[in-house]
């Protein structure tokens, strides 16, 4: 099973040490397995703050802010054998902020913190010249997508463990923990709310509010786009500038748009009904393994979305390629269970009224169902140790039970599955799916 593990952090210093053991022991009673945290002590935050950090974390509340306090925590978790690592991955460290990098690694000699978590290559040359004993694991910030960098990272320094970039896919974390058998890794799986890259973000992330980076992009609105090949038209000289004029139109359509164009100008005979089959045969060629082709049954059935999919299943129909009908039979499945869904639970619940209050208060909890799939794949694999989950919406209590079943008996209970976890529903809402959009279906036949 894998790690449960709590970040900590006290933004007042704790007196107590009973205090101190309480709380420790309500955490190892829900499970906990592993403790890690920011550590921000007076000469750092009096003279820097808080919003410049030492971890990448701009809260005090998400720190420890004195040793005495960080000392009882860590005598707390090894009375339970339970390690305790601090966080060293800001985004930099100036000359003016590394000897106070010095200063905390020596503190956490003192007061045995078993091990840091570290992406700068400067902090992990400084551990590897002062010979650090302690476990060093590798910050999902260092951004590790490929073997190349675990293998420079194994034969550089003593590496505990590597946590991977949150941006791979399923299958680039199968091959890499198979490719690297005798190494931990540690791997999320959070739904994140971040669109950005860990290792380029100097955001700070505010959780309760709007974060920079969201407000910016969100108003962000692209309607046009140059085409790919515009070079290889404008340097055509067998063609008119008339024609090159027209050629560079730069109008955006989605790729639904242009379905829908197709299917009025065959209605229309504007142009021979071959050549118009043979663009729509290329549109839906290109766009086949997109992860968003299912009918979304938490939206409006008149919502552009679910218009969009069934436009496409159009195309699909017209079309009857053979390679095509897996695909096909996929998204008139998910319209189906849609139907089937909104019929019986209307009846259940007394009015579709009753049934959309019904839909909105399960948004959320369909997500943390949705994980359930991807903890059954995990754990396959035995040098993956630690899976980060969300607890937004449940309580992290019954969040660790739930998996706990899950990945022991390999299956995902019945009273789990419904229209909102169905497995067609699963393997398209996995958005970090791949290539055959099968695959995954493929996979949990297995157990």
């Amino acid at each position: 099973m894998f790690k449960k593990i709590v970040g900590l952090g006290f933004n007042t210093k704790w007196k107590n040490a009973k205090i101190v053991g309480k709380y420790i022991k309500s955490l190892v009673d829900w499970w906990v397995t592993e403790f890690f945290t920011g550590y921000n002590p007076p000469y750092w935050y009096e003279k820097f703050g808080f919003e410049v950090s030492p971890n990448g974390r701009f809260a005090e509340h998400e720190q420890i802010t004195d040793l005495e306090t960080l000392r009882q925590i860590v005598v707390e978790a090894h009375k339970y054998d339970i390690e305790v690592f601090i966080n060293l991955n800001a985004w930099y460290y100036t000359d003016q902020t590394f000897p106070l990098i010095k200063q905390m690694v020596e503190e956490f000699k003192e007061v045995w913190v078993d091990g840091i978590i570290c992406w700068n290559i400067s902090i992990l040359e400084y551990l590897k010249e002062i010979n650090y004993e302690g476990k060093i694991n590798i910050s999902t910030i260092m951004a590790v997508y490929n073997s190349e960098a675990i293998r420079f990272l194994l034969e550089n320094y003593k590496i505990n463990k590597i946590i991977l970039s949150r941006e791979l896919t399923l299958k680039e974390i199968e091959e890499l923990v198979t490719e690297f058998p005798d190494i931990l890794f540690e791997v999320f799986w959070e739904w994140d709310f971040c669109r950005y890259n860990n290792w380029l973000c100097f955001a700070e992330h505010k959780y309760w509010a709007k974060d920079i980076c969201t407000v910016v992009v969100n108003d962000l609105v692209i309607k046009k786009k140059y085409k790919a090949d515009f070079k290889e038209f404008i340097l055509d000289e067998e063609i008119s500038n008339e024609y090159k004029v027209d050629l560079m139109d730069d109008d955006y359509e989605d790729i639904f748009q242009q379905i829908e164009d197709i299917f009025d100008r065959i209605d229309m005979w504007f142009e021979k009904e071959k050549s118009l089959s043979e663009q729509l045969y290329k549109i839906i060629k290109l766009s086949k393994n997109r992860v968003d082709l299912f009918f979304d049954s938490i939206k409006p059935v008149n919502d552009k979305r679910n218009k969009n999919i069934i436009i496409y299943l159009k195309a699909l129909k017209y079309l009857e390629k053979e390679e095509f009908k897996d695909l096909k039979e996929e998204i008139e499945k998910s319209i189906k269970t849609w139907i089937e869904y909104l019929v019986k639970k209307s009846k259940e619940l007394g009015g579709t009224a009753k049934l959309k209050a019904y839909e909105l208060w399960n948004n959320y909890a369909r997500w943390d169902n949705l994980n359930l799939y991807t903890y059954v794949f995990f754990s396959q694999f035995k040098n993956i140790d630690t899976v980060k989950f969300p607890t937004r919406w449940r309580n992290y209590n019954e969040k660790i039970q739930i998996i706990t079943d899950v990945v022991e008996n390999k299956k995902v209970d019945s009273k789990y599955i419904d229209r909102w976890i169905s497995i067609e529903r699963a393997h398209y809402d996995l958005t970090y799916l791949f290539d055959d959009k099968l695959w995954f279906r493929k996979m949990m036949k297995e157990f």
